[in-house]
């Protein structure tokens, strides 16, 4: 609308950097005009989400992200239109077309596209900003396992595999192995997964008291995988395994009527929750490098053994490669 006036019967052609400033300039001042209609129904709330305090209105409506954003483009836009005012002689005052159109802009234009929709956004956008502020499903479910209990057993893994006289020299790798099918189903006994997969016993028992429940018991099971090698030699795996049980929460909602969830979305969530579950226990003091994350297909025959096996020999490999301690080697220079 601001592409083009009319001066007398000719037709003038601001340049383009004038017209895109001034519809900046115009958006920009729109937008602050909508925020503050949000922060005076805000208000009506105060109390309610905003325990009394009036600058939670304006922290929650206008961001820094915003502010700084939106001024920036303010003052970029300004001193251009300032810029074709003194060398170009585009007298902004004495163009009444020009302003209001620039007001029109700014107050109506904005709230047209808010009544007919195009404000609204996409699943794509919805789903990117429930990401970024970490209100997924996902995110609740990886938290929530990760304080209700990896952090409470994990940091005694390896006392409880010392206690146990059946296991201790059995289980070579001593980490908590949680398997994370990408279907969300997870077997009641993992050997109905894997016929290899064997459950052979418990570690002693960890009785912590949390939540009102006196000494709750927390047990670790052990399971054992048999593998016939080429010279008739049977070589045999030990480790602690389980499901990532918050998986069968994701399942039980997708085939739930009432649940809001279908399964593509279950199957986005599961890939969030295994990226975020990861980052946590990462960035944990008490559990690094106390469990493996194991994401299987969850549909293919004799999987859970192969990548169980797969991930002992390639830490076995790792172990003895003087690269992978940080040893330096000459000839890595020559290449």
């Amino acid at each position: 609308m601001l592409f083009f006036t009319v001066k007398g019967k000719e037709k003038e052609f601001p340049s383009p950097e004038f017209t895109i400033a001034l519809q900046t300039l115009s958006v920009v001042l729109g937008e602050m005009i909508r925020r503050l209609f949000l922060v005076s129904e805000e208000f009506k709330h105060i109390s309610t989400r905003y325990r009394g305090d009036w600058k939670r209105i304006f922290k929650a409506t206008f961001t820094n992200d915003f502010c700084m954003r939106s001024l920036l483009a303010a003052i970029v836009s300004t001193f251009i239109i300032c810029c074709h005012q003194l060398y170009e002689g585009y007298e902004i005052l004495s163009r009444p077309d020009l302003v209001i159109l620039f007001f029109l802009n700014s107050l109506l234009v904005g709230q047209l596209f808010f009544l007919v929709g195009l404000r609204q956004l996409s699943p794509v956008e919805t789903s990117d900003l429930i990401e970024k502020e970490n209100k997924n499903v996902a995110d609740g479910l990886a938290w929530g396992y990760y304080f209700g209990y990896l952090k409470l057993v994990l940091p005694k893994l390896k006392d409880q595999i010392g206690k146990s006289e059946l296991f201790r020299y059995e289980i070579t790798k001593k980490k908590l192995f949680i398997l994370l099918p990408k279907t969300c189903y997870t077997c009641a006994d993992i050997v109905e997964a894997d016929s290899r997969v064997k459950w052979v016993g418990h570690l002693p028992e960890l009785k912590i008291s949390r939540g009102g429940i006196k000494e709750r018991i927390y047990k670790h099971s052990v399971h054992k995988i048999e593998m016939p090698r080429p010279d008739g030699a049977v070589e045999r795996y030990h480790f602690i395994l389980e499901y990532a049980t918050p998986l069968m929460n994701l399942y039980d909602m997708s085939e739930y009527a009432d649940a809001p969830f279908n399964r593509e979305e279950r199957d986005h969530q599961v890939v969030l929750f295994i990226r975020k579950l990861r980052e946590i226990l990462d960035n944990s003091e008490e559990c690094r490098g106390t469990c493996e994350l194991v994401p299987i297909s969850g549909s293919r025959p004799h999987e859970i053994s192969n990548v169980l096996i797969g991930m002992h020999n390639d830490a076995n490999i790792e172990v003895h490669n003087p690269e992978a301690n940080g040893v330096h080697r000459p000839e890595q220079e020559q290449l």
